[in-house]
């Protein structure tokens, strides 16, 4: 496992596992929609890790971006080993108040940013028999969030795409798995999208759950929680399918939730986010 390319990576998660993994002795190349735009973080970046982190830019909504971004690594490297999808995005309302095309948005992003990504990268790794994937899910992604369901649909789909995926390149020797989150402190919620108009319905729900989403992530643990755990899956010889990377209490929640009655789970959650009056 040589050359690893990570999209979304200049902030957050990806940046966190750009660096670590070029600490470890990894050639890394991380992307972001626009080297111009990111140009400072991509600097300093560089200023960190050296030439062992590389850039490319890549916009995970266009295929013929993420098309000639693979063929650009391909070219420089020899070919990809190890691939991670983290690029996303964020949009908080409710699923009657929130634009149609702010969803569209997302899941093109998410799920179908996912999608271009996989496709472009896996004629290399079936051609050699080899490759490790890793797909940034989320605790979203088992547990739906209030005002963040679309968000959350978003991660259910990488959760089944990862049993999928599992099964259909095993005979190829390429290893998937997803990574459960739960918050971590990084700027999305800063970049979050907000759908939550004035005289809303659902403002006296919708406001307390996002000050508790605000305050989790204050208390969150810091990204590099994440680039450890993305490490560790790089190196094993056979991955599991799914892993946290969570503080102790959020942890337990894909432990305990298959135990939980449906009504159960939901009376958890509102009383978690702090929506539980009526």
């Amino acid at each position: 496992m040589h050359t690893v390319l990570i999209t979304g990576a200049s902030s957050g998660i990806g940046l966190a596992t750009a660096e670590y993994l070029v600490q470890k002795g990894f050639q890394v190349f991380g992307t972001t929609r626009s080297l111009e735009k990111r140009a400072a973080a991509v600097q300093a970046a560089k200023q960190r890790c050296g030439d062992c982190l590389q850039w490319v830019e890549m916009d995970v909504t266009k295929e013929d971006s993420v098309e000639r971004a693979v063929k650009q690594v391909e070219a420089k490297a020899g070919g990809i080993d190890g691939l991670v999808c983290n690029a996303g995005i964020g949009i908080y309302g409710s699923i009657e108040e929130t634009p149609i095309d702010q969803v569209f948005s997302q899941f093109d992003t998410n799920v179908f940013g996912y999608l271009r990504t996989l496709r472009a990268v896996l004629p290399g790794m079936r051609e050699r028999r080899s490759g490790k994937i890793v797909l940034i899910s989320s605790m979203a992604g088992i547990l739906a969030i209030p005002y963040q369901v679309h968000y959350s649909a978003a991660k259910y789909a990488v959760e089944a795409f990862t049993e999928g995926l599992r099964q259909e390149l095993r005979n190829f020797n390429i290893k998937v798995s997803a990574v459960r989150p739960g918050d971590i402190a990084t700027e999305f919620n800063d970049a979050t999208l907000l759908t939550m108009p004035e005289n809303s319905p659902y403002t006296k729900w919708s406001k307390p759950c996002w000050k508790t989403i605000e305050k989790n992530m204050v208390a969150a643990p810091k990204p590099i929680l994440v680039a450890k755990l993305i490490y560790r899956i790089l190196k094993k010889k056979n991955p599991k399918a799914f892993y946290t990377a969570a503080d102790f209490l959020t942890s337990l929640t894909p432990i305990l939730t298959p135990f939980m009655s449906s009504q159960l789970k939901e009376k958890v959650v509102r009383m978690f986010y702090g929506i539980d009056s009526k």
